[in-house]
């Protein structure tokens, strides 16, 4: 507006100047009337008319020129406008928002990126690079990844990378970066955002372990409830079995058939019911419980499984004199087979605290699951009835063309060869376990008569007071 004041006065100025120079001549040619004086005056108007259009013109284009400019002021106060609205913005935006030139130096930062590298402010950084600010390693990433971009004028989308925070705590960076092009297509820099997502990150990791825990306890939980429905039909199975075997024995001998009734459904499963609750009472039991309290549990549970174990030879060594046991030989996983029986004498070798270790390799073998089963409960039962307390029994896997052998060995007090010669046949003389535990006389003859049947064999090596070892041999499913 100062501009226009001063060239409305100047022509103001000349006009005036134009028309007293025009009237003083005027009055000079009044005093004469000669011809010349008359041509002098039309010169004179021609002057004006001329003077008059020219500043007329010089006025237009001032007028033209103070337009344009004001104009241009227009623009400039919203530009100015808009970037400080832009600036506002971005300054209250709790992200990393920043330009770099081609030599990723800051060209604009926000408030939040200063803060973070502490920089005094947005001003301190421009110029500054990267490395002024992050460890070499971080900063040449970041260098690197714009140099990239600003070469190829490829973007980075919404990549994850490692970065600061203001403690120079190591954090996760969700960051865009773009090339910065001008209205002629040339490469600028780069534009770049960043949002601190390592809170999220944590989140995330945290929801993906819980997953991974529930996905574990869910398959735990699928697979104890096939064992249990495993194990349940395996017992109503057996019961079946019992059931139809207790009928068959009626008709060779009542006497005999009775026994067996008695033996099969009258204690088998109060002891099935003694050892499920004694063991539950030992797994599940109160830390605050007394200890001898839990000791008499252990015992209770222990000599259940041995009175069983009885049991068990009784009835097999029944079913074996008249040829009524049934034999289904299928191919089956021996490795399973003996994990199930160390679990099973798991309580009573925690009460003489003997370790058990079990060695056997994933091995498949061809017989009776029940036969062989109750093989190896009478091999891991003796080898923990005769070895003293804080012995160890090792158990042993090892094949060859045709053959599968599993020996259980002990530390025990080992078998004098006048013994070893009655091994495995019937004798009247029972031997005792370290503590007493009794027994039948029955079980290595099963055990020799269950092998045999199965195509398979059963030898001992035994030195005394080193421990004995029972090897038994097993024949490999025909595919092997």
């Amino acid at each position: 507006m100062l501009l226009f004041y001063n060239c409305s006065c100047w022509i103001v100025k000349k006009f005036k100047l134009v028309l007293i120079s025009v009237l003083f001549v005027s009055c000079k040619l009044e005093q004469t009337t000669s011809q010349s004086v008359i041509t002098v005056r039309l010169s004179l108007l021609q002057i004006v008319a001329v003077t008059i259009v020219i500043i007329l013109a010089i006025a237009i284009i001032i007028m033209l020129l103070l337009r344009k400019y004001l104009a241009l002021k227009q623009q400039q106060n919203v530009t100015t406008y808009e970037s400080d609205i832009l600036r506002t913005l971005i300054d209250n935006i709790p992200d990393f928002i920043y330009i770099k030139d081609e030599q990723s130096r800051f060209i604009v930062a926000n408030k939040h990126t200063a803060k973070v590298v502490n920089a005094e402010t947005t001003e301190s950084l421009i110029g500054k690079t990267d490395f002024d600010y992050y460890p070499k390693k971080m900063a040449q990433k970041f260098f690197s990844d714009e140099q990239k971009i600003i070469k190829t004028r490829n973007p980075l989308i919404n990549i994850e990378e490692e970065g600061l925070d203001q403690n120079q705590n190591k954090i996760t960076i969700a960051t865009t970066k773009v090339p910065w092009v001008d209205r002629y297509g040339h490469i600028l820099g780069i534009i770049g955002i960043g949002r601190n997502i390592t809170k999220f990150k944590e989140i995330e990791q945290e929801l993906v372990d819980q997953t991974k825990h529930l996905q574990d306890v869910n398959i735990l939980l699928e697979e104890k409830h096939e064992h249990i429905n495993h194990q349940a039909d395996e017992l109503t199975a057996q019961a079946e079995n019992l059931k139809q075997l207790n009928l068959d024995l009626q008709k060779i001998n009542e006497t005999k058939d009775k026994f067996v009734s008695i033996i099969a459904h009258d204690l088998k499963n109060p002891f099935n019911a003694i050892i499920n609750f004694s063991e539950l009472l030992v797994l599940k039991a109160d830390p605050a419980i007394n200890p001898k309290q839990l000791e008499m549990i252990r015992i209770i549970n222990s000599s259940s499984k041995m009175a069983y174990s009885l049991l068990e030879n009784l009835l097999y060594w029944g079913q074996s004199q008249n040829s009524t046991i049934p034999f289904r030989p299928s191919n089956l996983n021996i490795s399973d087979v003996i994990k199930e029986v160390v679990e099973f004498h798991e309580v009573s070798a925690v009460l003489k605290n003997i370790n058990i270790i079990n060695n056997t390799a994933d091995l498949s073998v061809y017989g009776d699951k029940d036969m062989i089963t109750t093989i190896l409960r009478n091999l891991i039962s003796n080898a923990i009835k005769f070895t003293s307390k804080n012995g160890e029994i090792k158990i042993l896997s090892e094949v060859d063309s045709t053959f599968a052998y599993i020996t259980v060995s002990d530390t025990g007090v080992g078998i004098s060869p006048e013994q070893m010669k009655a091994l495995f046949i019937s004798t009247k003389e029972i031997y005792k376990g370290t503590l007493g535990e009794a027994g039948t006389g029955l079980g290595l003859i099963l055990c020799k008569e269950f092998a045999l049947k199965n195509g398979g064999d059963i030898t001992v090596k035994s030195e005394i007071k080193k421990g004995s070892s029972f090897i038994l041999s097993l024949p490999l499913p025909a595919e092997f």
